[in-house]
């Protein structure tokens, strides 16, 4: 297959502005976040209560928690009734990044009701209302066991006891589901927990600008050959 001059500095320049690039935290508290559980095909959105074995969780620890920068301390932390198959769908403000790893930090009390998997799925489907949202929607980007540390956090400040998965994500997304299918002791535990989520991300170029660039590239190319 031959390929045109064109399409050859068009594609340089893309690989260019991407390696160029730095990874850098993803998640901040203003991002939008959606708590709930699978049920079934659908994602389904939970609320602020305490029924026992229900989607919901404490007004004092809502899934906001989950990206609010606070670690550990009393309240500080997501945690869903629910138990099983809980989590959040989250949308980045920033442009659409390769997610390269995910750090997990434990919150304040109760090992048991720490996750013990993860499912992260991706989509570029708008992500508003009130819900369910299909899971037709999502791609599996990762999923794997968790081992995070028995250590609980009883400060809430910056730092904490965390567990860091290698991601290695090859496409971008515009919002991410992560699930927590099971917990440590899912006889003991009443809920699922967790005190923050971050993803070590690389930004991928918008469209627009990876083209601005390549027609710059193409430009300098031509006029070197005069």
């Amino acid at each position: 297959m031959k390929y045109s001059h064109k399409s050859l500095v068009l594609g340089a320049a893309l690989a260019l502005s991407i390696s160029s690039s730095h990874a850098a935290n993803l998640l901040v508290p203003s991002d939008p976040i959606i708590g709930g559980a699978l049920v079934g095909s659908d994602f389904m959105v939970g609320v602020a209560a305490t029924t026992a074995g229900a989607n919901n969780w404490p007004a004092a620890e809502p899934p906001t928690d989950l990206i609010n920068g606070v670690i550990g301390g009393s309240g500080e932390k997501y945690l869903n009734f629910a138990k099983l198959n809980t989590g959040v769908i989250i949308t980045p403000s920033a442009s659409p990044s390769l997610i390269n790893t995910m750090t997990l930090w434990t919150a304040n009390d109760a090992v048991e009701r720490d996750p013990a998997d993860y499912q992260l799925y991706g989509t570029n489907s708008p992500i508003s209302g009130p819900g369910p949202f299909a899971l037709s929607l999502f791609t599996l980007i990762a999923e794997d066991a968790l081992a995070l540390p028995p250590d609980r956090d009883t400060v809430a400040d910056a730092s904490g006891f965390s567990q860091t998965v290698t991601i290695g994500a090859t496409s971008a997304y515009t919002s991410y589901m992560l699930l927590f299918p099971t917990v440590k002791n899912a006889t003991t535990a009443n809920s699922m927990q967790i005190s923050e989520v971050q993803f070590d991300a690389t930004p991928v170029p918008e469209p627009a600008a990876a083209t601005l660039a390549a027609v710059g590239l193409l430009g300098l190319t031509r006029r070197r050959r005069k």
